[in-house]
């Protein structure tokens, strides 16, 4: 069996709701047909008398039948009036206690049988006790009940604003009545009461998420209305109200438009849909429903608050056209939820705008005890956007918690990255400094030792005294012009140590060729690099320049496949046959030299007789410059 999802469970509630209450007041109203011991006085005589007892000399007595809604009986009527039924009760049994069961009145009642006040619902004088939606249960007492001519007189109030009616009033067993009267007084009084203090509830819950996030001005508006809708519903059960009757039926009246005006701005806001014009209109509504009705002449008061509903009516259709093409057209799941309850809703404000405007020949096939349904439709509104809301509400903490969790980890990794920035620059500075103190170090040896040195050259006793000297003075210029870490290009080195080359052989009348076959200007060598290979080549120059014996030297830089190829051989008379290569300190120097290079260097009899030396540099330890 396929499992409903939450969306269809609701729609399946709300599509129940209508039958399920319109069960309720069926029941409710089949109460009295299912007793057939009492009698239903449904004929007698009205009169309109300010008269605080039975006015049994009053002539203007005329007949009516009930229910008698005075809005079309007796237009215009305001005041106190009085009911008069004259009835039989065969069958009467002075052993049981008896009751009188007023169902609807307005707006207070009180009852006399034959010439005895049985029962009173409260003040007739302001505040005038308000039990239009509460039902009333006589007792009678023993022995005023009789078998034949019995005279029942009826008191009801109808001040300014408000609707006189009375419905047909039962006489049966006390036991009988009560039931139905337990009944009554729970679906219109003890459900209302309820419902309110959940509406509260859901309305504190709405204010509180709208206080923490006061941009989600939606919140405020619904806990707004939840907080009007209670208030309102105040006039189902309340006795006595603090303000004068025609006020307060002003502000009951006036607070249907407020509800209508917040929840619409609201519920179009949570799906998404924000009209300004439209929700001007709601707000020009809720402000002139109640000027209007203050102003209007208590004649018309009812014409008003039917037009004022009429508009209210008009305005929720629109809003339920907006819901449609949202939920339909966007398929947006919240706007058809909140189409399908506020249907139902205006279904049943319609109902009730019908009763209460009392139009001949329709009230008569609705419900027989005329009972409101919109004060039982409503809080299932409040509790299905409440708890949509909610939902929502707790969806974007969710989300805001797991963001901020992404946002943390993200701070921690951006300040790891921080400090390690912050080590390297640490290090980079620290190695600046080191480089600026060696650079004054330098220039101090630059300055003082290598002028000394200058000096022992032009002093010398002999040329190899002044070669060692000029070699000393070398050294210090190179360790002082390539001690960074810069690179330097290969060529240019290369053409540096061609001028050192050709002075110093100049100096001995050796022959130099010099033959650099590298046409990439890219090749780059470090600092590190460069000395070492400059300490290479003056270490083989200054080898021939002592040992060789030689007129001629050559020095080729070359490129293979794997390696940079720099080759150095005189024509002089080479080493002895059996001779160690490495145990000449000169040649030793070379192949550290070499080996801190990362090559090798190789030494072999040169073709023209002398010594030929050859260092491979793989290509992986030199570097291009960048386009």
């Amino acid at each position: 069996m396929k499992k409903r999802t939450p969306f269809q469970s609701w729609i399946f509630i709300l599509g129940c709701l209508p039958g399920f209450l319109l069960c309720i007041n069926a029941a409710l109203a089949n109460v009295a047909a299912a007793n057939t011991q009492g009698i239903e006085i449904s004929q007698g005589s009205f009169v309109l008398s300010a008269s605080e007892t039975p006015p049994s000399t009053q002539p203007a007595w005329s007949s009516t039948s009930l229910p008698d809604i005075w809005k079309l009986t007796h237009p215009d009527t305001f005041g106190t009036g009085w009911y008069r039924f004259q009835f039989d009760y065969p069958g009467l049994n002075a052993h049981e206690i008896y009751a009188l069961y007023l169902s609807r009145m307005s707006l207070n009642a009180e009852a006399y049988l034959n010439g005895k006040k049985i029962g009173s619902g409260g003040s007739f004088t302001e505040p005038i006790s308000r039990n239009w939606n509460r039902p009333l249960l006589f007792t009678i007492p023993p022995d005023t009940l009789k078998a034949t001519n019995n005279t029942l007189y009826i008191r009801v109030i109808a001040p300014q604003n408000s609707q006189g009616m009375l419905y047909p009033p039962k006489i049966n067993l006390l036991h009988t009545l009560q039931p139905e009267y337990e009944k009554a007084r729970f679906i219109r009084i003890t459900l209302n009461q309820t419902s309110s203090l959940l509406i509260i509830g859901i309305g504190m819950l709405m204010l509180s998420l709208w206080w923490r996030r006061k941009q989600d001005t939606a919140y405020g508006l619904f806990g707004l209305a939840a907080f009007v809708w209670a208030l309102q519903s105040l006039n189902f059960y309340i006795i006595t109200v603090p303000l004068p009757t025609a006020l307060w039926e002003i502000l009951v009246n006036a607070s249907f438009q407020a509800i209508a005006t917040l929840w619409l701005i609201s519920l179009l806001d949570f799906v998404g849909i924000r009209l300004k014009r439209f929700n001007q209109l709601l707000w020009w509504i809720l402000i002139l429903a109640p000027v209007t009705l203050l102003l209007t002449p208590a004649n018309y008061f009812m014409l008003a608050t039917d037009f004022w509903h009429l508009i209210t009516m008009i305005v929720v259709i629109f809003g339920l056209a907006l819901l449609a093409k949202t939920g339909f057209v966007h398929r947006n799941k919240d706007a058809k939820l909140l189409l399908l309850t506020l249907s139902i809703i205006l279904l049943f404000a319609f109902h009730d705008w019908l009763i209460h405007t009392n139009v001949p020949g329709i009230n008569a096939w609705l419900i027989t005890e005329e009972e409101y349904l919109m004060q039982f439709s409503a809080p299932v509104l409040f509790l299905i956007v409440g708890l949509m809301m909610t939902s929502r509400y707790v969806g974007a903490l969710n989300n805001y918690e797991q963001l901020n969790q992404e946002l943390e980890q993200r701070v921690v990794s951006k300040h790891q990255e921080l400090n390690d920035n912050f080590q390297q620059l640490q290090t980079i500075l620290k190695e600046q400094a080191t480089l600026e103190e060696r650079e004054r170090i330098y220039q101090d040896l630059h300055d003082d030792l290598g002028a000394k040195l200058l000096t022992l050259v032009y002093r010398a006793q002999n040329p190899n005294n002044a070669e060692l000297a000029r070699s000393a003075l070398q050294d210090l210029r190179d360790v002082v012009s390539r001690a960074g870490d810069e690179s330097s290009a290969l060529n240019d080195i290369m053409a540096d140590y061609r001028i050192e080359c050709e002075k110093r052989l100049g100096d001995v009348q050796i022959q130099l060729v010099w033959d650099n076959q590298i046409e990439d200007d890219s090749l780059q060598l470090t600092q590190p690099q460069a000395l070492n290979l400059g300490r290479i080549i003056r270490e083989a120059i200054s080898n021939v320049i002592r040992h060789a014996q030689a007129t001629k030297v050559s020095v080729t830089l070359q490129q293979t496949t794997q390696h940079l190829l720099l080759q150095i051989q005189d024509n002089g008379v080479g080493l002895a046959p059996n001779s160690d290569k490495s145990a000449g300190r000169g040649l030793s120097n070379i192949q550290k030299r070499a080996a801190l290079l990362g090559g090798e260097v190789h030494f072999a009899p040169s073709t023209s007789g002398g010594l030929k030396l050859s260092l491979y540099l793989p290509w992986q330890l030199i570097s291009r410059q960048s386009a």
